[in-house]
């Protein structure tokens, strides 16, 4: 009984990844600017992730195995953000037409900062 409790849960946590990854494969291509794209992705690569490793954890139980797997989760929620946030920096500071694309909002008080160190340099 209490194995096919466990496989039903990893059937589920599995079942909800495959469910959230075409989810996440729809939102990419269904949007047509790439920051868009990037955000869809970068917020369900995560998601998919932890939800395939729960299911593999519940799988094998809890031993040494589940806390190599909880790193990788832990190693992933670090570094994904990072990365999807260098990729939009980029973009931002690249793409000559970004305008066109999304509203720029600038913070006053880091402009009104840059002209007083300008104003202080000349």
């Amino acid at each position: 009984m209490l194995e096919w409790i466990r496989f039903s849960l990893v059937a589920l946590f599995f079942t909800a990844g495959i469910i959230v990854l075409f989810i996440s494969i729809f939102g990419t291509f269904r949007f047509n600017y790439s920051l868009n794209r990037m955000h869809s992705a970068a917020m369900c690569d995560t998601l998919i992730l932890m939800l395939f490793i729960t299911g593999l954890i519940i799988a094998s139980g809890i031993d040494l195995m589940s806390l190599k797997f909880l790193f990788i989760v832990i190693i992933q929620w670090c570094t994904s953000p990072l990365v999807s946030h260098i990729f939009v920096k980029a973009k931002l500071l690249t793409d000559k037409n970004i305008c066109e694309h999304c509203e720029i909002r600038i913070d006053d008080e880091a402009l009104h900062e840059e002209e007083i160190k300008r104003e202080e340099n000349e």
